[in-house]
């Protein structure tokens, strides 16, 4: 996370490239937000991003599936620029300021 001197909000840096996701998922945290990123592949076998998140503080597997949400992505670094993008508006939406 990187503010720049504004509100401090995800980068697109800080969820790395798109070669990282071919094995990995990734799990973050922002301001009470939780969030995994990880590669699938959906009904027409096209690899996507899902995007689960989810309230703290428990971690995705201690978190009842009722309070996760999730959205796919093309998986492309263009999927992820969209998926920072994502993360920062759900967590405008979702969470209240100051929250950490």
């Amino acid at each position: 996370m990187h503010t720049n001197g504004q509100d401090p909000k995800i980068q697109r840096m800080d969820i790395f490239n798109i070669r990282f996701y071919e094995k990995s998922q990734f799990h973050g945290s922002f301001r009470g937000m939780h969030y995994r990123i990880e590669k699938i592949t959906d009904e027409k076998e096209e690899k996507k991003l899902r995007v689960t998140t989810w309230p703290g503080p428990y971690n995705f597997d201690h978190t009842d599936s009722s309070l996760k949400e999730t959205a796919l992505f093309a998986f492309s670094n263009e999927g992820l620029d969209a998926v920072a993008d994502y993360l920062n508006q759900y967590h405008s939406d979702h969470f209240p300021s100051g929250r950490s």
